[in-house]
């Protein structure tokens, strides 16, 4: 007598699953921050600024692919997160073995491709199984990454000499990992498959105006957010704050913004925590030049509050999106926001890293331009949710 395989059914346990394949599957991403040194002597190469650049360029054209082609709601979500997390990690180790910064170029790009695959779709298994409570779902799950962006801050502030072999072994099993436990949980029952390829399903949900409304404040959103962390360093330095732990802490709240904003969802909504998030990050923005060279305890609690709105919006934007996308589609509409999102961090991470070289903390004023679009395309077209 044969016997169906277990599921898993428990809400929390599920859930929990699925926060820790999200984090474990994107480990590769940050991987290399955490053993810089170890890496760039391998590489001949001076920073991990190309290769990092390597990586969003990558994730970018695996995004567009995704959702041009349908790909990403043709297919199991939980086969193609599977797929593709195992293709990041074959495409990881093998940065032990370059001798040129061009080969780990090439690499990372690689990697950055077979991301698409695990963060989008991370997102709509989440939706497949909570439609109800995405706000606060998501919140959880671009939380815990969030601690993952700030992870290598926090190592070489433990002053832990990072060896190479053991960071990159760790990321690539944990990218394994988060392959057999998204199998092991499976698609939720809330979302359908798209019938065949197709790009029907993408015009669909561009046509909605719920979608484009989101979309618009999501990049403003991503406008500030990574150029941000890329500078968060350089803000911290200008205040005082020399150490990688300052650093980690300014990141890491990010972690606190979003579980904040999505107990807050169930009050004001989705669109109303984003708005919020997107003032605050603001108002920070704008205030900094003069914070920066006044009081440090004062400029320290204004980084600190500016690092848990800067990503606080993420994830309710995705639960915007994805509300307003037909069941059908989600994955598409997910993986074009998150695509046209991360191309617009390239620019946004060269132009204002530039700028506060030669300007210092006037940089602020230029990080707030992203979420002030983003509120004015909130105001001007008020979406549901």
């Amino acid at each position: 007598m044969s016997m169906a395989p277990p599921t898993i059914r428990s809400g929390p346990l599920l859930f929990g699953m699925l926060v820790v394949a999200q984090v474990l599957g994107t480990s590769v991403w940050f991987a290399p921050g955490a053993a810089p040194e170890d890496l760039l002597e391998r590489w001949k190469a001076t920073s991990l600024t190309y290769t990092t650049l390597a990586t969003q360029a990558g994730f970018v054209l695996g995004t567009l692919i995704f959702a041009l082609s349908g790909l990403a709601d043709s297919f199991r979500a939980s086969h193609i997160f599977a797929i593709s997390a195992v293709l990041a990690s074959a495409s990881t180790w093998p940065l032990l073995a370059a001798t040129s910064e061009i080969q780990a170029c090439f690499l990372r790009l690689a990697t950055g491709a077979c991301l698409a695959g695990v963060y989008p779709l991370g997102m709509k298994l989440v939706v497949s199984w909570f439609p109800d409570r995405s706000p606060q779902a998501l919140a959880w799950l671009v939380g815990a990454l969030v601690l993952g962006t700030a992870s290598p801050f926090l190592l070489r502030a433990m002053g832990t000499s990072a060896h190479a072999e053991r960071v990159l072994s760790g990321s690539c099993t944990g990218a394994i990992l988060a392959a057999l436990m998204v199998l092991a949980v499976g698609d939720g029952p809330h979302l359908r498959r798209a019938p065949a390829l197709s790009w029907r399903g993408l015009k669909t949900v561009i046509a909605n105006p719920d979608y484009r409304i989101a979309l618009a404040g999501y990049l403003g959103h991503m406008a500030e957010l990574y150029a941000f962390w890329a500078l968060v360093p350089a803000l911290a330095r200008s205040i005082g704050l020399s150490s990688s732990l300052a650093v980690f802490a300014v990141i890491a709240m990010g972690t606190a913004g979003c579980l904040a904003g999505g107990t807050l969802a169930g009050k004001l909504g989705a669109a109303g925590v984003a708005k919020v998030a997107l003032a605050i990050s603001a108002g920070c923005g704008l205030a900094w030049p003069w914070v920066a060279s006044s009081d440090s305890w004062c400029a320290m609690a204004i980084l600190g509050l500016w690092g848990a709105a800067v990503v606080a919006d993420s994830p309710q934007f995705s639960a915007l999106a994805s509300k307003a996308c037909p069941p059908d589609a989600v994955g598409s509409g997910l993986t074009l926001q998150v695509s046209l999102g991360f191309a617009l961090t390239m620019p946004a991470i060269t132009i204002l890293g530039w700028f506060e070289a030669r300007h210092g903390p006037w940089v602020g004023l230029l990080l707030a331009v992203g979420p002030i679009l983003g509120l004015l395309a909130m105001a001007i077209n008020k979406p549901r949710g």
